[in-house]
């Protein structure tokens, strides 16, 4: 697949460019537009979104057995053996064979561990704890030999790439959605925006109207949100959760934030645009680069607060419908502006739009 290459516009293109999108949207009816937030991806952006969804998955085998819980320890083991399918082992094993026989041979240990423990725990017998410590080490085991499969799978470059990281947390953004879904019972997708159309019976707004609408849902608090949505899918709701409060904030703060920051910087300039020395094209010049870190600066700002106003929802237990307009009309969109990230039905449109 194509890796995207981080590119930050100067402000007359980006004007440009909004006011192309803002007249589209008038021109051509809203139903012909794509709606879902499904975005193509590197090869390298999908295998680490699922390394981080299957430490997720795995962290909550261990926090459930300290909680005397192993029923939902199994169903997290069985969502953390699923991640792993036959190809992603295949295309390890193309690279590493030792690494991909210790994953398959770890998660299928902690697969059988911690079904024999809830069989024990059925009966209402008590979790011994060398048993909890047991499993916590094949987990830390785990996660040491995904750290190798993450060293052999993707190219440092891509590591270090601040796009690459922008589609993991988009990846990671919809799997918390999809769980979501399922953990509240709901009746539609939450990851395809048409939903969001359909529910309030008139037309899907669009990226850029979700940019630019003065409510967005990260200017408002929990309060004005319907909670305490019953949960029926306890598992599903716990994978949602530990998404949200850990491992998409994990990498937006470990990885996109940073990354972005020197990206933004090695374009941008330092000390005072102004040089009586320079002439008035290099004024101009050094005048647009700023601009291109200020917003870029503004842009991570707003990305940093949607992804807290995720968290939060998906703690108080908000409406599916309020949980899924965070990502279509704030998240998915900033992620659009500052990388140039496409929905997987426009990449045939890409030579037009770029």
């Amino acid at each position: 697949m194509r890796s995207q290459k981080i590119s930050f516009m100067s402000y007359p293109v980006r004007f440009l460019l909004v006011l192309f999108l803002l007249a589209g949207s008038f021109i051509f009816p809203a139903s012909h537009l794509v709606y879902a937030h499904t975005f193509s991806t590197s090869e390298s952006a999908e295998f680490l979104s699922l390394v981080d969804q299957i430490r997720a998955e795995t962290a909550l085998v261990t926090i459930n057995l300290e909680n005397n819980n192993a029923t939902l320890a199994q169903a997290h083991t069985e969502k953390a053996s699923s991640l792993l399918d036959n190809i992603t082992i295949s295309e390890i094993r193309e690279r590493n064979n030792r690494i991909a026989d210790s994953l398959e041979t770890g998660l299928n240990q902690l697969e059988e561990n911690v079904t024999s423990l809830s069989s024990a725990a059925s009966q209402g017998q008590q979790i011994p704890q060398d048993r909890i410590e047991t499993i916590n080490e094949t987990v830390v085991s785990l996660n040491d030999i995904l750290a190798e499969a993450v060293t052999i799978r993707v190219e440092s470059e891509q590591q270090n790439n601040a796009t690459t990281w922008a589609m993991v947390l988009a990846t990671i953004t919809n799997s918390i959605l999809s769980n979501y879904g399922n953990a509240t019972g709901a009746p539609f997708d939450l990851t395809d925006m048409a939903n969001l159309a359909e529910m309030e019976g008139g037309d899907a707004p669009t990226a850029s109207e979700g940019i630019n609408n003065n409510t967005m849902l990260g200017n408002t608090t929990t309060s004005n949100v319907t909670t305490n949505t019953i949960i029926v899918d306890e598992a599903a709701y716990q994978t949602a959760q530990y998404l949200a409060n850990n491992t998409v904030l994990q990498v937006f703060y470990d990885k996109l934030k940073p990354l972005t920051a020197t990206s933004a910087s090695a374009n941008g300039t330092t000390g005072s645009n102004v040089d009586n020395g320079a002439s008035v094209q290099q004024q101009l010049d050094n005048n647009t680069l700023s601009s291109n870190e200020n917003n870029a600066t503004a842009g991570i700002e707003e990305l940093e607060r949607s992804l807290l106003q995720l968290r939060d929802y998906v703690n108080s237990k908000a409406s599916p419908r309020e949980v899924m307009t965070i990502p279509h009309l704030e998240i998915h969109p900033m992620l659009i502006q500052l990388y140039g990230l496409i929905p997987e039905d426009e990449e045939g449109e890409e030579d037009h739009l770029h």
